[in-house]
């Protein structure tokens, strides 16, 4: 694991506006940049939106569009190979009253209360800032889009932005 970890701090894995797991920076570190940033816009007189949160973020987290980025981030064979071994072979199913699903395999999902979960979540939205042209900023799973919609253009630009995450 700090093999991984090193690598993901040697090859800047993770970008800037990830705060979450992140060596030196902090949920305070998050807020006050986010904070000085809106501070910022409105003391300019421009009017602002804030977007946030990604809905059972962990939950949505494809698979093999994770061990595809860890690839793409330049991790070896044999660690990819032990992170897939490590996602794939878990089952789940549903009951509702006396009702039970059949078992089905799980496609999707960080596990959240491990270390390595949310390295792995870290490394899935790392790209997430590619191609924003608005304040992106990111805490775990916890994210904020930031914009100044006081003219057509940045409510397209923060519109586009929205559409693209």
């Amino acid at each position: 694991m700090e093999t991984m970890l090193r690598h993901m701090e040697n090859e800047v894995v993770i970008g800037d506006s990830q705060c979450g797991f992140t060596k030196g920076k902090s949920c305070l570190t998050n807020l006050v940049a986010f904070h000085n940033r809106v501070t910022a816009l409105a003391g300019k007189g421009r009017a602002t939106d804030i977007y946030q949160d990604l809905s059972k973020a962990f939950d949505a987290v494809p698979h093999d569009i994770l061990v595809s980025n860890l690839e793409k981030h330049g991790f070896d064979g044999w660690t990819t190979r032990w992170i897939r071994n490590w996602l794939d072979g878990r089952t789940q199913t549903a009951a509702v009253n006396d009702s039970v699903s059949k078992w089905r395999p799980v496609t999707s999902g960080a596990r959240q209360e491990s270390l390595l979960g949310t390295a792995m979540f870290s490394i899935f939205v790392g790209d997430m800032d590619s191609g924003i042209e608005c304040t992106l900023s990111k805490f775990a799973e916890d994210t904020k889009l930031c914009g100044a919609v006081n003219m057509l253009e940045g409510r397209d630009a923060i519109q586009r932005d929205l559409g693209g995450l």
